[in-house]
């Protein structure tokens, strides 16, 4: 049974959708069509009941996930077994990497390793911690890049670096003139946070309640996904908010934004590489973490400063 195919029908299993299916697998509707019709030819039955509105599975196509799912895990095994006896860092690198870590840390060694070595191939997606653990767990990523804490079963975790989270506000703010706030003052500001699901929003909400305040207190105006937004809507005085000091740092060089820690709140964070537990990693996985944790600083100080910088 053609392994390709397969691997598309889980996408439109999963989806529910051929041009959610088609996005995910950077391949056209079309495309996708074609090798799900190949594929009910060559099993002889239907799999997918499109007369609805959502794609739906029928019996048969019932039937084949679970086993798509297990002929796809043993291929991945092979695949892993094989590069790892060999030790060539070559083929295909699925990456699931958080928004913060996708952004601000990655690209760098990403370029170190095509260079070092063009055979490799990158897949990425760029998803909240959420999601990555989702990823590694369903077989759908090689390597998880994640900020923050996550659901360790069936995961091996291996720290790369630490990061701080600190209150951003536009360069003439009042906060401009402590070096702290307090977190009463905080609650007195429109604030903006992440979406649920996202590492950053998940770390300061555990760490303020750590530090005995209640992250409900803030008063909440507006909930964005992703860390750009995020910065245009606090330059252009719209709120304050929580981010990573890794986020920040042309914005602080630009003074565009102030940054400052809230006093009595330990708001440091790791950030973190994820690996399915009881499979070898891949060896471009192992030479793209390595890189990760040699590029650019080391830590970072509660403004963003580099505290080190190699590479």
């Amino acid at each position: 049974m053609d392994l390709r195919r397969l691997e598309v029908f889980v996408a439109v299993a999963r989806e529910r959708n051929f041009t959610h299916a088609a996005h995910d697998l950077h391949l056209s509707q079309s495309a996708v069509s074609q090798q799900i019709a190949a594929l009910e030819g060559e099993i002889g039955a239907q799999v997918f009941d499109r007369s609805r509105r959502r794609v739906a599975l029928t019996p048969a196509g019932a039937a084949l996930l679970e086993w798509a799912y297990r002929l796809l895990a043993d291929s991945q095994a092979a695949r892993r077994a094989v590069a790892a006896a060999q030790g060539r860092v070559t083929g295909a690198l699925r990456i699931a990497a958080s928004l913060t870590v996708a952004s601000y840390l990655l690209p760098g060694p990403l370029v170190g390793l095509t260079r070092a070595y063009p055979e490799v191939r990158i897949f990425m997606r760029v998803q909240n911690t959420r999601e990555v653990s989702a990823a590694l767990h369903e077989g759908h990523a090689d390597v998880g890049l994640i900020e923050g804490e996550l659901d360790h079963d069936g995961l091996v975790l291996q720290v790369l670096r630490e990061d701080e989270l600190v209150v951003i506000a536009h360069a003439g703010h009042r906060f401009a003139d402590d070096d702290e706030i307090e977190f009463q003052e905080l609650v007195a500001e429109p604030f903006i946070t992440r979406e649920p699901g996202s590492g950053t929003r998940q770390v300061a909400e555990a760490e303020l309640r750590r530090a005995g305040f209640a992250p409900e207190q803030l008063r909440t105006i507006a909930e964005l996904s992703g860390i750009e937004p995020i910065k245009a809507a606090v330059e252009a005085g719209l709120g304050v908010a929580i981010v990573s000091a890794l986020s920040i740092r042309r914005e602080l060089q630009q003074q565009t934004l102030i940054a400052r820690p809230i006093r009595g709140a330990s708001m440091r964070r790791h950030l973190s590489a994820a690996f399915a537990a009881g499979q070898p990693p891949l060896p471009a996985a192992r030479e793209l973490v390595r890189l990760l944790g040699e590029y650019g600083p080391r830590s970072l100080d509660r403004f963003g400063q580099s505290s080190a910088t190699t590479m």
